[in-house]
């Protein structure tokens, strides 16, 4: 019985894995994104003076892009933490099942 529950509590962590390493690979592509658009900007922002509006503007959207990309870091750190719980449970899951192999192949002898 233990085999069986270690069996699809596996299958249930391997699906959760995945899902966590596709939000992981959303949040790098997004805090790419957004770092390409900061260096942009920072490029664009040059050509005007600091005193216009425009330039002004940039530094507000420059601001803004920076503090994504503060906030995709402390998601990517939640994700990486819960990823790595999912592998130790993960371990101790492939544990269950090594003994629930063994428990069912070792016969007893009564002497």
């Amino acid at each position: 019985m233990g085999y069986m529950v270690a069996k699809i509590r596996k299958r249930e962590l391997l699906q959760q894995k995945s899902q966590l390493q596709w939000q992981m690979l959303s949040i790098t592509n997004a805090k790419s994104t957004a770092t390409k658009a900061v260096t942009a900007m920072m490029q664009v922002g040059t050509d005007y003076e600091n005193d216009s509006i425009i330039a002004k503007n940039l530094q507000v959207r420059q601001y803004k892009l920076k503090l994504l990309e503060e906030q995709l870091d402390v998601q990517k750190d939640e994700i990486q933490q819960r990823m790595e719980a999912v592998e130790t449970e993960l371990k101790s899951v492939d544990e269950m099942i090594k003994t629930g192999i063994q428990e069912s192949f070792t016969y007893k002898i009564a002497a």
